[in-house]
């Protein structure tokens, strides 16, 4: 568990507080610099102390839930500890990728290596989202069967 500091407990409800009325009195959200002056703190320690307050996440917390295998945050990180298994990984999974035609390594390269969204790939595919879903599922499904 991680411990914040008094002041920066302190100063983060001051900067609270200040925010609710500047934008009570201005009619919008302050930026930093009112902020700041309204607190008699620097930018920087606004910016401190609201980072501060922000909420922690869990290294177990679940970031995808899908075929009984759900995987944590915990996961991600060993994932990219482990750089002789990832080289050998990427070896392997190079094999694989091979067999697929270039329509098909495009659209995993940029689901998997971009982490990029159905929707994004359909715009840059010139393809529906229903079509890159379908077009995942069944590459998938074979890379599966190659495993």
């Amino acid at each position: 568990m991680l411990k914040v500091s008094r002041n920066l407990k302190e100063n983060c409800a001051r900067i609270y507080y200040a925010r609710k009325a500047l934008e009570k009195e201005l009619g919008r959200e302050p930026i930093l610099e009112e902020v700041a002056k309204a607190t008699e703190l620097s930018v920087d320690e606004v910016v401190m102390s609201m980072e501060s307050g922000a909420e922690v996440e869990s290294l177990h917390k679940i970031i995808y839930q899908g075929d009984g295998n759900d995987i944590s945050l915990m996961d991600r990180l060993q994932e990219k500890e482990n750089g002789q298994d990832a080289a050998l990984n990427r070896i392997f999974l190079d094999e694989i990728l091979k067999k697929l035609d270039a329509r098909e390594r495009q659209l995993i390269g940029m689901r998997y290596f971009k982490d990029m969204t159905q929707t994004e790939i359909a715009a840059e595919m010139g393809i529906s989202q229903v079509q890159v879903s379908r077009m995942e599922k069944r590459i998938l499904k074979e890379l599966k069967k190659q495993v």
